[in-house]
């Protein structure tokens, strides 16, 4: 009988779909630490041979090996998403510094970059090969081939220090969110919140063995308080709770991230550059952090007048002398109720889960002819959903889905490569979500909770729909500040009419969404924009600030940057408690940084195409929807982003159908 180690070694040479049930249990990842210093050194010693490699004899598909410690480590990282329990967090923490020490080997090997030349000066190859071994050579010269051996080995240091640093900022954000609990007894204050969200909070009150309702830091839970909860104090509480976690005692971030900025600037001015924004733009659409800077004020001097008449529409309405920051949602969500007779608790009831992902994979069967077919395959959970997925007949990835909140998950939401397609094996693309799960069997999402649904998705058929066979010019490859695009087009599918009758039906009498609805939600669509754009811009200013204006010197210095950056960019007070870069991990842990404006960035790209479907009259148009898969789509990084823009409008971007659509203009 084979042992458990070499099972698990056998598994990780399946080219279909793994066996991550089996992957997961105790047992199995007991031994996770001994197979990853398996691989590690079998990785390591043809890492040797390659470089010993003759150079008459060095070829392209010399750096075409598939990593099986690579796909390893994947595995266990989106464990560690999912269930960020110590067994999984030890093993991250214990092996990271070794593969990253390994990974430096490898960027700062001067013979291993010089093989990469002697292929580029060679002859037969393709077009692809040719652009990923010049981004290869580019990417040794910009960040560290040319620096002396003392600054190499500092530059070493950095990185490994870096990723230590940003996977106990992680930890901790997860950590002190999963202690805040709220405990509500008074039944009046709650009596606007939705019955499946009220269950929800008496489940979980239940499982505390607790009475009452019991709310916790859960994005569903914090959107549920803000939007429905009658009390001002109670919603105070909440919105400083989720904007000062992290920032004391053992789970304080503040020392981290302190730690974290001034290491990367120590990394810009070693490779060159005059600060981290620089270095992080070098690989992006944008030019230089005043030009994204300059970008965001204009937008923002755009919004602010409308998001001030916003504000003032509320005070009148309900006759507030004062309106805090924290009413703001709950006012505006009564506002929807009684001034605009709209009601999102009604919405909700046609948005059930199933029916929502019925109509997610039906848009894009009709826009891109993308087959979903559903796998019997069990997994570590009895929520993930495995499917096979094709194109015209043509297989092209496998696709699971983890959309539902437990407390180890981290927040938010995110789509993966979990593994590429190399030689027989197949491509792995996930998506993971929090979603709210219903206690009676019958799961309502939130409209958000759509949008989320169709924008995960966008990222994931990114990466599917990519028509190179070189992993390195996938979607998820794009430059960072263009790879927002397919995500945040897809989601105007779930507000659109035409795309949200797919899937909106009543969850008891499944009746078509009412046509009354569909106009109040498109008389409401440019509601609060400036509100929101103004809280997107004050995240990606923090961003670019922190990144490219001097490093703080101090806790107390940090926090005054932040606060005056929202008092910047932001129409409310900022109260001395808040601190919403200690749960920053978009540019702490997830690689946002000075890139966290990518997503109003890639909006603006994405607005000019939405149009375009607009403008045809249909916006399941198979010209556009065809011209854009050919031409943006599937070429995944096969061309610079502003080419595939140029490609498919034959001209530069231009901010006017960004500020068309967001009514403010």
């Amino acid at each position: 009988m084979l042992s458990l180690k070499q099972q698990i070694r056998d598994e990780l040479k399946n080219t279909d779909f793994p066996n991550l049930k089996f992957f997961y249990t105790k047992e199995a990842l007991l031994c996770a630490p001994e197979i990853l210093q398996e691989l590690l050194e079998e990785e390591k010693q043809d890492f040797a041979i390659k470089l010993a490699t003759p150079d008459t004899e060095i070829t392209y598909e010399l750096f075409e090996e598939f990593s099986e410690l690579g796909y390893y480590f994947s595995i266990l990282g989106h464990y560690q998403g999912v269930n960020n329990d110590e067994q999984i967090r030890k093993i991250i923490e214990d092996f990271e510094p070794e593969y990253i020490d390994f990974g430096n080997e490898i960027s700062y090997s001067k013979r291993y970059f010089e093989m990469v030349k002697i292929v580029r000066n060679g002859t037969d190859l393709s077009q692809e090969q040719i652009k990923i071994l010049d981004q290869e050579i580019e990417s040794y010269e910009v960040r560290w081939i040319a620096l002396d051996q003392t600054k190499q080995e500092i530059l070493k240091k950095i990185n490994k220090d870096l990723s230590e640093l940003s996977q106990k900022f992680s930890n901790n954000a997860l950590d002190s969110q999963n202690e805040f609990e709220y405990i509500i007894t008074d039944e009046s204050i709650i009596s606007e919140v939705p019955d499946d969200d009220k269950a929800v909070a008496q489940k979980n009150a239940e499982n505390k063995k607790v009475a009452w309702y019991l709310f916790d830091a859960s994005g569903s839970s914090y959107g549920t308080i803000m939007k429905y909860c009658s009390d001002s104090s109670v919603r105070k509480h909440f919105y400083e709770s989720r904007n000062s976690f992290a920032t004391t005692g053992k789970y304080n971030n503040n020392p981290i991230i302190l730690e974290i900025l001034k290491l990367r600037e120590q990394k810009a001015v070693l490779l060159g550059f005059k600060n981290y924004s620089e270095l992080s733009l070098h690989f992006k659409m944008a030019e230089s952090p005043e030009q994204v800077k300059n970008l965001f004020w204009e937008i923002a001097e755009q919004a602010r007048p409308k998001a001030i008449l916003e504000l003032q529409e509320i005070r009148e309405y309900f006759n507030l002398k004062e309106l805090d920051i924290w009413d703001l949602g709950y006012y505006a969500n009564k506002l929807k109720q009684e001034k605009y007779t709209f009601d999102s608790r009604e919405l909700k009831k046609y948005f059930v889960y199933e029916n929502v992902l019925a109509g997610l994979f039906e848009t894009t069967q009709r826009l891109y002819n993308i087959e979903m077919k559903k796998t019997d395959i069990v997994s570590y959970s009895e929520d993930v959903e495995i499917y096979e997925v094709y194109r015209n007949g043509t297989f092209l990835s496998y696709y699971f889905t983890d959309f539902f909140y437990t407390p180890l998950k981290r927040q938010g939401a995110w789509a993966d490569l979990l593994r590429e397609k190399h030689g027989a094996y197949k491509k792995i693309v996930l998506n993971t979500c929090n979603f709210q799960k219903w206690t009676d069997g019958v799961t309502l999402l939130t409209l958000s909770d759509v949008e989320t649904l169709y924008h995960e998705f966008g990222h994931a058929i990114h990466e599917m729909l990519s028509i190179s066979e070189h992993s390195e010019l996938s979607g998820f490859h794009v430059e960072h500040d263009f790879v927002e695009l397919p995500s945040q087009l897809l989601e105007n599918w779930a507000r659109d009419e035409v795309g949200m009758k797919l899937f909106a039906k009543h969850f008891e009498n499944w009746d078509e969404i009412p046509k009354a609805m569909l106009e109040k939600l498109k008389i409401l669509e440019m509601f609060w924009n400036a509100q929101m754009i103004l809280a997107q811009n004050t995240y990606a200013m923090l961003d670019m600030s922190l990144h490219s204006e001097g490093i703080p010197t101090s806790e107390a210095e940090l926090d005054a940057r932040v606060r005056k950056n929202a008092e910047q960019n932001s129409i409310f007070p900022v109260s001395d408690t808040y601190s919403p870069h200690t749960t920053f991990t978009h540019i702490f842990d997830w690689g946002y940084a000075a890139g966290y404006y990518s997503y109003m960035w890639a909006e603006i790209i994405e607005k000019e195409v939405w149009q375009a479907f607009k403008s045809s009259w249909d916006v399941f148009s198979p010209e556009i929807a065809t011209k854009f898969h050919d031409l943006m789509l599937s070429a995944g990084s096969t061309k610079k982003a502003s080419e595939l823009f140029q490609d498919f409008f034959g001209r530069e971007v231009s901010i006017d159908a960004f500020l068309k659509e967001k009514g403010l203009v």
